[in-house]
């Protein structure tokens, strides 16, 4: 796996500052910026169109990270977000096999068992107390590739810090996969993601749970 190395040293500089963050700063709308917030309550929903019409989703709760929005650079957030592709499901046992196995090709290491997010940066929103609907950019690591990408994100401020939802288009021949089919049907090359998840001081997730 390909970790942005600068994104984790930043992460121990800026890290102490939620030591001393309470849950109260944020309820209020207090700064966030400079603060470390660790992923909770995530949900992922894959959108995968066939070529004969319909679809179906593949889905997961396997989301890992630890962000912190860079106080000295716009936009810029710090860190990454990890899914383990092993955990995902269609609903159907044989699909997911092939999914896994034949396509993300899973057992081949690390770079292909986990997709990562990571040199995110938010467009529109105050870097202090970030709320609204914003335009981001990041890179995508999936089946061992690192790829550009770019969606939507809608963040809201919580009593225990942020709460997000966020959707991009990924196009999977960029990635080296091979067009997935399943019993004769192909998936087009053309699909959606959409990451639900709350982001807070680790013992304040914790404790709200």
């Amino acid at each position: 796996m390909k970790y942005a190395t600068w994104s984790f040293i930043a992460l121990m500089l800026f890290a102490p500052a939620a030591a001393h963050l309470d849950a109260r700063d944020l309820g209020a709308g207090g700064s966030i910026a400079g603060t470390s917030l660790h992923v909770s309550d995530a949900s992922i929903a894959v959108s995968c169109p066939l070529t004969v019409g319909g679809g179906f989703e593949a889905k997961t709760n396997a989301l890992k990270g630890e962000l912190v929005l860079d106080p000295g650079q716009t936009g810029a957030v710090l860190g990454e977000l990890t899914v383990d592709l092993r955990t995902l499901q269609t609903g159907i046992g044989l699909r997911d096999t092939h999914m896994r196995e034949k396509y993300l090709e899973v057992q081949r290491g690390e770079d292909f068992a986990s997709a990562t997010l990571d040199q995110i940066r938010l467009e529109g929103l105050d870097q202090q107390n970030p709320a609204g609907m914003a335009k981001f950019s990041a890179v995508l690591m999936l089946h061992g590739t690192e790829r550009p990408v770019t969606g939507t994100a809608k963040i809201r401020r919580t009593d225990q810090g942020l709460a997000v939802q966020a959707t991009f288009p990924v196009k999977v021949s960029s990635f080296d996969i091979a067009s997935p089919t399943y019993l004769g049907v192909g998936v087009r090359d053309d699909i959606s993601i959409a990451v639900n998840f709350k982001l807070g001081p680790k013992r304040q997730l914790a404790a709200s749970r």
